[in-house]
């Protein structure tokens, strides 16, 4: 029998202002958190959600458990299996997803106002009462491990994880893939993935912002219904990623992949943390190398004036811990040397040199001009405000963001380049119809 939900008080709120638009805070007392912002242009409701359960707590021998248990979420619960889970979140036009990563399991959902405690509803049994039925852990494996398999067929994926196996060494959460392996998911058991749940799913891993036509009194009503007597409990959450000491010297691997036509090349440094004090600078060097730009210098270099590339940008994996900083490019495997010299020389450039006036000001034109656009949709600022207080950035850190980007200097940019595009500590990864290199110095 279901234990009586205990009278929820209302906990207290706090309110930043971003223009009109106020953001709601409140920690149930379990240690869920619960962020609002109202919009009540439409009756919608966006729910953007983390549980601090990622591949970070699978080890070495387990790859892939985590996003194995965040597949099996919505597979059966103690009340209901999974196709009248399914019917009772699509016969509403209703839509709720789980998907492990690195770091944590997201939750995306989206529902007309009316229908909160419902969708609501369905997300409490299935966070908190997997049951994990042996038919459905089969159905999964399956897709898990045709997911391995494309990835392992693919270049640009093959090259990128080759890529995150030799910046971290053994033993650090990221240097195995998210997605498992297919002996690792093959080893995976019930009691594995009910040990990994009941170990990793509690209240205070919770973070839950809704965006859209709700207000604060009513969600805190309807999350402390089916999620208020969710236990916390005693031991202390663990969520932390150790630094990666930077490669003792610059190591290449080449994976060779008969027969395709595009071989790709992914060079990777240690990389930076969100938290970072040096963030921001990190994110205005990325730009300026590689960044969603046409008029990068990897693309201008590469792409338009030598025309060795397909494609080629830089990209940054910050999170509680320091993802890789990758550039990725595809070409023809006849240019592959001349790709990775080319990428090599932009990289020195920018590293001796740092950025120029013009590159600075276009830079923060586009951050600034295109971070208005990300928060159009309530899906937007629900991402938004759950990465403000995953981060804590600050509660008025949309309100400040121009500002900050504003306040980049040339000279704070030009020290991160200095930092962490060193080529002594850098690894290179290659897959495609190229020679078989087993990994060694540069």
């Amino acid at each position: 029998m279901t234990p009586p939900v205990p009278p929820m008080p209302t906990p207290a709120p706090t309110r930043a202002d971003r223009g009109s638009i106020p953001t709601f805070r409140a920690v149930l007392p379990n240690g869920l958190t619960l962020l609002v912002r109202e919009n009540h242009a439409n009756p919608t409701i966006s729910l953007q959600g983390l549980v601090k359960a990622g591949a970070l707590y699978d080890g070495s021998r387990r790859a892939g458990l985590a996003r194995f248990t965040a597949s099996m979420l919505d597979q059966g619960t103690a009340s209901r299996d999974a196709l009248a889970l399914a019917s009772t979140v699509e016969d509403i036009g209703a839509s709720l997803h789980f998907e492990g990563g690195a770091e944590s399991v997201t939750i995306r959902a989206t529902m007309l106002a009316e229908d909160l405690d419902a969708v609501l509803g369905v997300l409490a049994e299935e966070l908190r009462a997997p049951v994990f039925p042996a038919e459905q852990i089969d159905k999964v494996r399956a897709d898990l491990l045709n997911d391995v398999r494309l990835a392992e067929s693919t270049t640009s994926s093959v090259a990128a994880r080759r890529a995150s196996e030799l910046i971290f060494p053994e033993g650090h959460p990221f240097h195995e893939h998210r997605g498992g392996s297919e002996a690792s998911l093959r080893a995976v058991t019930r009691d594995d993935l009910t040990a990994f749940h009941l170990a990793r799913y509690r209240p205070d891993a919770v973070i839950l912002a809704l965006v859209g036509d709700v207000t604060p009194e009513q969600a805190v009503a309807s999350a402390g219904r089916v999620l208020g007597d969710w236990l916390k409990p005693a031991a202390s959450l663990d969520f932390e990623i150790p630094a990666a000491p930077p490669p003792p010297r610059s190591i290449r691997r080449a994976v060779s992949m008969p027969g395709r036509s595009q071989a790709d090349v992914v060079v990777a440094f240690p990389g930076v943390a969100r938290t970072a004090p040096d963030y921001d600078a990190v994110m205005m060097m990325n730009y300026i190398l590689g960044g969603a730009s046409l008029s990068s210098r990897l693309m201008e270099n590469l792409r338009d004036a030598q025309g060795l590339v397909y494609g080629v940008y830089s990209m940054l994996n910050p999170g509680i811990g320091a993802g890789p900083l990758q550039i990725r490019a595809g070409t023809n495997p006849k240019n592959v040397e001349r790709c990775v010299e080319s990428i090599a020389a932009e990289l020195k450039r920018l590293h001796d040199e740092g950025p120029t006036d013009a590159e600075m000001e276009a830079a923060k034109g586009y951050l600034t001009g295109v971070f208005p656009v990300r928060l159009e949709a309530n899906s937007g600022v629900a991402a938004q405000i759950l990465a403000v207080e995953l981060y804590a950035l600050g509660a008025d850190y949309l309100e400040r963001y121009e500002t900050i980007v504003g306040g980049i200097t040339k000279e704070a940019t030009a020290a991160a380049a200095r930092r962490y595009l060193t080529l002594d500590h850098y690894v290179l990864a290659v897959a495609g119809d190229v020679p078989e290199e087993s990994a060694h110095a540069l």
